[in-house]
């Protein structure tokens, strides 16, 4: 369900990256995620946030009206599509981290996930396997594949097996961001 890659990352030179960017300051909206990869054709304006949240479910529709089946995207993409790095990554570290990634493990959708202190997602399955880079994290944070408890730590790169049934929990009073990369 999980296992650690054997990558060199510099996990601290990551997380400079993160707070020279201001990512964290850029996840403090909603969705509480920033791409790091999108579509070739994605203007510059949308680069950030095309490719956040779902895919295929317009859960701002389901919101307005909660009942019965969640509604489709009118506009459906495609995980394959959000190959490129995003203009604001170029030349950094984070640039260098998706080619050493891409090497061993073709990667697509990169995305810094905030998962708020107190919060839950839905069970769920992803089309393919994802790999996750914690950037902060702490032991009430936790991962359930399958019925199974999984702690992620920081320092590890992890590639998790989300096409089975899994859910992520953030039982702590702080936040947690991963990076978060879907295997093509």
């Amino acid at each position: 369900m999980i296992q650690d890659l054997d990558i060199f990352l510099d996990y601290e030179k990551l997380v400079e990256s993160f707070y020279d960017l201001g990512i964290d300051e850029l996840l403090q909206q909603e969705p509480f995620q920033i791409a790091v990869q999108c579509r070739k054709q994605t203007d510059k304006a949308s680069q950030l946030h095309e490719s956040c949240g779902s895919l295929i479910f317009d859960w701002k529709e389901y919101e307005k009206n909660p009942v019965g089946r969640i509604p489709l995207r009118k506009n459906k993409l495609k995980e394959q599509d959000f190959s490129q790095i995003c203009d604001i990554f170029k030349n950094t570290y984070i640039e260098t981290l998706i080619n050493s990634i891409n090497e061993i493990h073709p990667i697509v959708r990169g995305r810094f996930m905030l998962m708020k202190h107190k919060t839950c997602l839905t069970m769920h399955v992803d089309k393919t396997k994802r790999i996750h880079i914690p950037i902060y994290t702490n032991k009430d944070c936790m991962m359930i594949i399958n019925e199974q408890i999984c702690k992620l730590p920081f320092g590890k790169t992890y590639l998790v097996d989300t096409t089975i049934p899994h859910t992520a929990l953030n039982a702590s009073k702080d936040p947690r961001v991963h990076l978060v990369f879907c295997l093509t």
